[in-house]
């Protein structure tokens, strides 16, 4: 009875000591690859050895500081992935105003290219305009100058047949022509035109009666009893 408890000990003293040895092994395991940044071969290696060995306190220890450490890591890697995501909006909104403002200089660009263009041709069409207006009016003038040549020849042929066909008329025209020498005595004598040529004309008509009265006397038979006197 003895020996078989003994025997039993021994063994169970064994088997402790090599679940310590186990255990140890797995913490140091664990240690190595947590110092590599290998959290997820560190945290299976010390299950691992909680299996072999449970309630171990250097495994329960290093188990918690891996799972916190888990957890920030995914709390990090979360937080990473929304900052990535974030970053990525910004940059797809950053694209989109560039791509924005882009598209406004093109059509701003486009916009002046017309103005200019439309600029360009109205000034092509005015001065178009204006050198068919300069044509235009040369030519006005041409016909102008023409007709007053036609209409001034046409005059003076009728002055010209006029005065064959009266020559005695054109001599009282020349004479009702203004004097300068006469105007000239005419405003020293402080006489107007139209008086001064009524007093002619009234003397031009005792003039011709006196002619006329002469002439009457002429054409009257002589008395040869009386003197030629």
């Amino acid at each position: 009875m003895n020996r078989l408890l003994l025997s039993i000990f021994l063994l169970v003293a064994v088997v402790h000591v090599q679940a310590q040895s186990l255990a140890d092994g797995k913490f140091h395991q664990a240690s190595n690859l947590y110092v590599n940044n290998d959290l997820n071969g560190a945290l299976a290696s010390v299950k691992q050895g909680l299996k072999e060995k449970p309630g171990d306190k250097k495994l329960e220890e290093l188990r918690k500081i891996l799972e916190k450490e888990k957890e920030q890591q995914k709390e990090q890697e979360k937080k990473d992935q929304q900052q990535k995501d974030q970053e990525k909006k910004d940059q797809e909104k950053k694209d989109q105003q560039n791509k924005d403002q882009e598209k406004k200089d093109q059509e701003k660009k486009d916009q002046e290219k017309k103005d200019q263009e439309k600029k360009d041709q109205e000034k092509k069409d005015q001065q178009n305009k204006d050198e068919k207006s300069k044509e235009e009016q040369e030519k006005e003038q041409k016909e102008k100058e023409q007709k007053e040549k036609e209409e001034q020849e046409k005059k003076d042929q009728e002055k010209k047949e006029k005065d064959q066909q009266n020559p005695e008329q054109k001599d009282d025209q020349e004479k009702k022509k203004p004097n300068p020498q006469l105007s000239e005595k005419l405003e020293q004598m402080k006489m107007s035109e139209q008086k001064a040529r009524m007093i002619l004309e009234a003397m031009k008509n005792q003039e011709i009666q006196y002619l006329q009265q002469n002439k009457r006397k002429a054409t009257k038979p002589r008395d040869k009893s009386k003197p030629d006197w």
